[in-house]
């Protein structure tokens, strides 16, 4: 369904910590104690973030971060990183 969002904006409301949050969360594999380690914050405040975002998209978490990546607002450096590197790995060429 098309909200009539821009590609690269985020969801209206959204915040930047509940960005990273978000980002944080995939980063250490959807776990949330990992998450708030990485940002420096209480497992409950991770949660809450997510749960802030979910009742205000009407999404669940899996399709909150799909449609984050897919819209562009929601970048995991990690995922960033090794995108960027897959694509720039040179091919042979066929003798």
């Amino acid at each position: 369904m098309r909200t009539g969002r821009l590609r690269g904006s985020a969801l209206p409301g959204v915040t930047e910590r509940q960005r990273q949050a978000v980002a944080a969360f995939v980063e250490s594999g959807g776990s949330v104690s990992g998450a708030a380690a990485n940002l420096g914050i209480r497992p409950s405040t991770v949660k809450r973030h997510l749960a802030d975002l979910r009742a205000r998209s009407g999404l669940s978490t899996e399709q909150l971060i799909y449609s984050g990546r897919a819209d562009g607002w929601l970048i995991v450096p990690s995922l960033e990183t090794s995108d960027h590197q897959a694509r720039s790995v040179p091919r042979a060429s066929p003798d």
